[in-house]
């Protein structure tokens, strides 16, 4: 038996597609009739119909003509065709999940203007990549001219580099703005700069800074728990030990001008600095160190009502 045989008619009757869309679809040699009968009418197969079935899906999944063409012309596996029709389908997915929250984002606004809806759509266009770009610009100007080494520059890159997730959500979205607008203010890394500058010394023992940090913040962490005021004698006992071993840590003498050092220094960590660490975190970052800003703004207070040593 031969095999089955359709006319134009016929495939659109089977496929559901107008014969107008089928002869145009093979006028542009996506889909060439297989056979053509005595009176040069077209004719087509079983092969035919699976094959419109096939443009159709690439064509309402966004593919163009062009490119349906040279999936065709390469005869591409049912495996690949698939594979390739599902990373459309992601991709279109995707694109619609950023554009909802992208309105939503913008709803979140009171009276949102046109002006609200297009810096919230200009900012989420931000690629991971430019993002890293402008991450790794803020990381060479705040090491520039310490003692910031190779491998502590990769460290602090890798905590600093975020990526938006492809299903981000407002809060994501909204610090992803705020956050590409600080790694390129000007003011924000001269300040970060000051900072660093004056932290990474020669004398900086990295590792014993970070563990005298980790040990201060969980005793102030407890220490709020309890309802302890860090005005108490036992506030001050803990803020001695922070100042003796982050002098330590950092080649310094624990007296009064490193304990006003300190103070400034955690000022500045409890303003943008602070907030740029909290971005970080929305966005996914974790720090080696914990940056709830309560607990360093009871430490730090501690600090500032420290009496001399009897």
């Amino acid at each position: 038996m031969g095999a089955k045989t359709y006319t134009i008619g016929d495939l659109a009757r089977l496929s559901g597609q107008p014969v107008r869309r089928i002869r145009f679809y093979s006028d542009r040699g996506l889909l060439p009739p297989t056979l053509r009968s005595a009176s040069n009418y077209r004719v087509y197969t079983d092969a035919d119909v699976a094959k419109l079935d096939l443009i159709q899906a690439l064509r309402e999944a966004g593919v163009g003509l062009d490119m349906i063409g040279r999936l065709l012309a390469r005869r591409p596996s049912l495996h690949d065709v698939l594979r390739t029709r599902l990373e459309i389908l992601e991709a279109e997915i995707a694109a619609k999940h950023r554009v909802a929250t992208i309105l939503r984002a913008t709803l979140r606004i009171p009276n949102p203007a046109d002006g609200d809806l297009r810096r919230i759509w200009t900012m989420s266009n931000l690629s991971n990549q430019q993002m890293k770009a402008l991450a790794e610009q803020f990381v060479d100007a705040i090491a520039a001219g310490t003692a910031l080494d190779a491998p502590r520059r990769r460290q602090l890159l890798a905590m600093t580099v975020p990526e938006l997730p492809e299903d981000p959500t407002p809060d994501q979205i909204t610090a992803w703005d705020e956050l590409s607008r600080l790694l390129a203010d000007p003011t924000f890394v001269r300040e970060v700069q000051e900072g660093t500058k004056a932290f990474w010394t020669d004398a900086l023992d990295p590792d014993a800074y970070r563990t005298a940090s980790r040990i201060a913040y969980e005793n102030a962490a407890n220490a709020i728990a309890r309802h302890l005021s860090p005005r108490s004698p036992e506030a001050q006992a803990l803020a001695r030990t922070w100042l003796a071993e982050s002098a330590r840590a950092l080649g310094r003498m624990p007296d009064s001008a490193f304990r006003d050092w300190h103070v400034t220094q955690y000022e500045r960590n409890g303003g943008r600095l602070g907030r740029y660490r909290e971005l970080l975190g929305v966005l996914g970052k974790d720090f080696p160190i914990a940056v709830d800003r309560t607990v360093w703004r009871w430490l730090n207070d501690a600090l500032k009502n420290l009496q001399p040593a009897p």
